[in-house]
């Protein structure tokens, strides 16, 4: 589901969202469409969204899903417009823009007049976005030549200080030479380029400071008159804008928070797509439980574990510490002979389980087997619930053996192991 969200219901819309700003009731009905398709609703009946959807959209090494926010990203297209517009300079369609609205820069202004076309003034919302907005422009750094395209006052382009009109606001406010660029505000001289200011009236005493450290500011930039001013993106390190840097950019922005071990690590495992999501819920307690269920205010007429029926079904106990269970997990670690507890919340637990290791077992093995047990764990508890199945401890140990060893088969590299020998030698099948 999550593949068909990012290849379809993301995808189809892309040429749309490269034009047009999307309406805030086209976005939350496209929002609508991916959560129910993901949760397994349909448009007659809803299923539980056990994940708000701002953290799904997050990237996966943050616990997310890396589905994309279809706001940020509609955003992303659009300013790529503002790239063209500076960087394609001569080319028809620009001059074209340039005559009839101003060129990039009349993105950033007021309107003109009123016969603005939809399709422009939706550049400019997006562009002034509260919140993106200020992310793309921090990220557009320019790279000085003659300065014949750069604003002296009123563009930052003195190495991320800021625009010289807010650091020295009272100086700019007696400029005559406001909204002049960088190459008008040189002379040359017999002694070379020099700075050329002209001001509305004399310095006070208060702003001699503040003007000798404005010139200290100015001479410690250099010109080069022997090229063009340009744009660096340094979101990318190609330095070129792309439409995956802008959204990633934009999402940081937002403080998406820091970087989860957890989730980091699974999402490094080698196995089927659903099972790593299945594992990416169980790290986030988020399966429907019984104890989950109830949480939710769903009626549960027996909260008990199936496998046991002595104890609530929550996480913690359901796949580590039933009495059913727990010798899966010892006799698992017996191969590579790890002895000692475990931790109860799923999270804690995986990466005990991962990263309390000996010396020359084998890790991406030894974390594929984590995601193979609870998988089948979680296949038995569904079979006895569901079609009467009678719990068998060794069923779930063989399908979960033969479970990783098809993904060792089919993902990793020179695995030609039989699975005769494979399910023989297991002690030897995590070691180098």
């Amino acid at each position: 589901r999550v593949t068909l969200i990012k290849s379809v219901l993301t995808s189809i819309p892309i040429y749309f969202f490269s034009f047009f700003r999307v309406p805030k009731v086209v976005v939350n009905k496209l929002v609508r469409l991916q959560r129910q398709f993901l949760w397994g609703g349909a448009e007659d009946h809803n299923k539980i969204a056990w994940v708000k959807w701002d953290t799904v959209c997050r990237p996966k090494e943050k616990g997310g899903l890396g589905i994309k926010d279809v706001n940020t990203f509609n955003i992303a297209l659009l300013a790529k417009w503002k790239w063209n517009l500076f960087q394609q300079q001569g080319a028809l369609w620009v001059r074209v823009l340039e005559s009839k609205y101003g060129g990039w820069r009349s993105l950033h202004e007021a309107s003109r007049n009123n016969k603005e076309s939809t399709w422009w003034k939706d550049l400019k919302l997006a562009l002034h976005h509260p919140d993106h907005g200020e992310a793309l422009a921090r990220s557009i750094v320019w790279k000085v030549g003659r300065g014949d395209k750069i604003k002296f006052w009123e563009d930052d382009w003195m190495g991320g200080g800021g625009a010289l009109a807010a650091k020295y606001p009272r100086l700019y406010l007696i400029s005559n030479q406001q909204n002049h660029n960088v190459q008008q505000m040189r002379v040359c001289k017999d002694s070379g380029w020099e700075w050329e200011f002209s001001w509305r009236r004399p310095l006070f005493d208060n702003e001699v400071g503040m003007a000798i450290s404005f010139l200290n500011d100015v001479d410690s930039m250099q010109i080069y008159p022997q090229r063009e001013d340009a744009w660096v993106w340094e979101a990318d390190s190609s330095g070129h804008y792309s439409a995956k840097s802008a959204y990633d950019t934009m999402r940081e922005f937002l403080h998406e928070g820091t970087v989860d071990k957890a989730h980091e690590e699974l999402w490094k495992i080698k196995a089927s797509s659903k099972v790593l999501v299945f594992a990416w819920r169980l790290l986030r307690d988020c399966l429907p439980t019984r104890a989950n269920l109830h949480r939710r205010q769903v009626k549960v007429n027996d909260s008990r574990c199936c496998f046991c029926n002595s104890f609530e079904e929550d996480a913690g106990h359901l796949f580590f510490h039933c009495c059913k269970i727990s010798p899966l997990w010892w006799e698992s670690m017996s191969w590579v002979k790890i002895v000692g507890p475990f931790p109860q919340i799923p999270k804690h637990h995986f990466l005990q389980f991962i990263n309390v290791l000996p010396k020359g077992v084998m890790v991406n093995r030894w974390k594929s087997w984590w995601l193979a047990l609870t998988w089948t764990i979680w296949q038995q508890r569904n079979a006895i619930l569901f079609s009467n199945a009678t719990f068998n401890a060794n069923k779930i140990m063989d399908d979960a053996v033969f479970l990783l060893w098809t993904w060792l088969r089919n993902l990793e590299k020179d695995f030609g192991t039989s699975f005769n020998h494979w399910s023989s030698n297991l002690s030897l099948g995590f070691t180098c």
